[in-house]
């Protein structure tokens, strides 16, 4: 490109942008929606743009911002018409003309890049219109108030909170804390989606791994119960219990990566092998054609308020007890601490041992003690379907629950 005029390849690039982002509004045009700018209007206006802002190297900056006044007139005379003729020419499509005109500036400017993603990322939201439509008319009051209240947690209440250490051994970090419980909503909130828009009537094996980034126990204690129902799904439903529960595994490893990096290869050795050892057999046993099959799960509430604040006060129950268990009994200790957290849930105590592991001598017991915690959880599942499930699925499911609890064992012994 240096041997390019740059006033050439300034307006190719704003060409280019103009075409991205016309297309897709000719499209829209072509699906019935009545326009007035397409592939021929967003182009000049991009270019338009480029030319002013290019001007602006000779000109005085007042050029450039009189144009730019002049073009958004324009827009709003093409509004009022649009109000007293009815035509098709709606605000999306002046605001798009808007930020075309924007992008042809900061190609003046040399932007090329930036002005090349922001089109990029423009012309996806434009195309995604009837998306959003079918996802909002899907989505509940209840989901509604859940993402507001994400919200404000995560962008009026996090940002205020003190990023200082308070209370004995200085462990309490209030800013700290409350990212940990963002970032732990937000994986729920995708896992919610993902169940309730993709998973949901598609299958028992879908369900299963979209089920399993929620919560594989849930996934257990409701796949246990419709084995009952249903005996001749027996080694479905087992086979979809045994699959949520080797999601927990790559859900663990992205979890602990966020907070400790360093801890990603040393934990993900032993967790490929018992994803492995739950994924062989279930695909095995997930014989038949299960779309019609029942296969909802109970999603929840996608963020109770509660449940935040019941994690925050778990996870700094377990960061005194992995500080005082360590200090006390040494590795025994971290070890009964991961295998007690584990029973209830496998989140907080992953996140804390990837944070002590950020100290390089304990990486390695960082990692076995999540292992274990996973290995306590896998335990509890195991009960579920003891309690609840068909003799055919209690079978399957502990030949492979039996399999991993008894590699992952003899994994920490060999590694301790």
């Amino acid at each position: 490109m240096q041997n390019i005029d740059p006033f050439l390849l300034g307006v190719l690039i704003s060409l280019a942008i103009g075409l991205i982002i016309g297309l897709e509004r000719e499209y829209d045009q072509l699906k019935g929606e009545v326009g007035i700018a397409g592939l021929r209007t967003f182009p000049i206006a991009t270019i338009l743009g480029f030319v002013m802002g290019f001007l602006t190297l000779y000109q005085t900056e007042w050029f450039l911002i009189v144009g730019m006044a002049c073009f958004i007139l324009f827009l709003a005379i093409g509004q009022l018409r649009k109000m007293r003729n009815e035509l098709g020419f709606g605000m999306t499509t002046n605001l798009a003309l808007i930020i075309t005109f924007v992008l042809g500036v900061m190609v003046s400017q040399e932007l090329y890049r930036e002005s090349v993603a922001t089109a990029v990322l423009v012309v996806t939201l434009l195309s995604l219109k009837s998306t959003f439509r079918s996802i909002i008319q899907n989505i509940t009051v209840k989901e509604l108030f859940a993402f507001i209240k994400f919200a404000i947690l995560a962008l009026l209440i996090l940002p205020f909170l003190p990023n200082k250490d308070y209370g004995a051994e200085s462990l309490l970090n209030p800013f700290e804390i409350g990212s940990i419980v963002v970032i732990v909503s937000l994986l729920n909130f995708l896992g919610y989606f993902l169940v309730k828009f993709v998973g949901s009537r598609k299958g028992i094996l879908l369900t299963s791994i979209l089920g399993g980034i929620i919560s594989s126990t849930a996934v257990a204690w409701n796949y246990a119960e419709r084995s009952k129902e249903a005996p001749e799904l027996s080694r479905e439903y087992g086979a979809g219990i045994i699959i949520a529960s080797a999601i927990m595994f790559p859900r663990l490893i992205l979890l602990a990566a966020i907070f400790n990096p360093a801890i990603v290869l040393p934990l993900s050795i032993p967790m490929l092998i018992l994803t492995l050892i739950c994924l062989i057999p279930a695909i095995v046993f997930m014989q038949k054609d299960t779309e019609k099959a029942p296969t909802q799960i109970p999603l929840g509430n996608p963020l109770n308020v509660w449940n935040a604040l019941s994690f925050a006060f778990i996870y700094t129950l377990i960061l005194y007890a992995v500080y005082y268990g360590n200090e006390f009994f040494g590795e025994s200790g971290l070890y009964y601490s991961g295998i007690i957290a584990g029973l209830a849930d496998t989140t907080a105590i992953t996140i804390s041992m990837a944070k002590f592991g950020l100290a390089e001598e304990f990486l390695n017991l960082s990692t076995l003690v999540i292992i274990a915690s996973t290995l306590s959880n896998t335990v509890v599942k195991l009960g579920i379907v003891f309690f609840k499930g068909n003799k055919k699925t209690i079978r399957l499911v502990s030949y492979v629950f039996g399999s991993m609890i008894l590699a992952g064992t003899i994994y920490i012994l060999l590694m301790s």
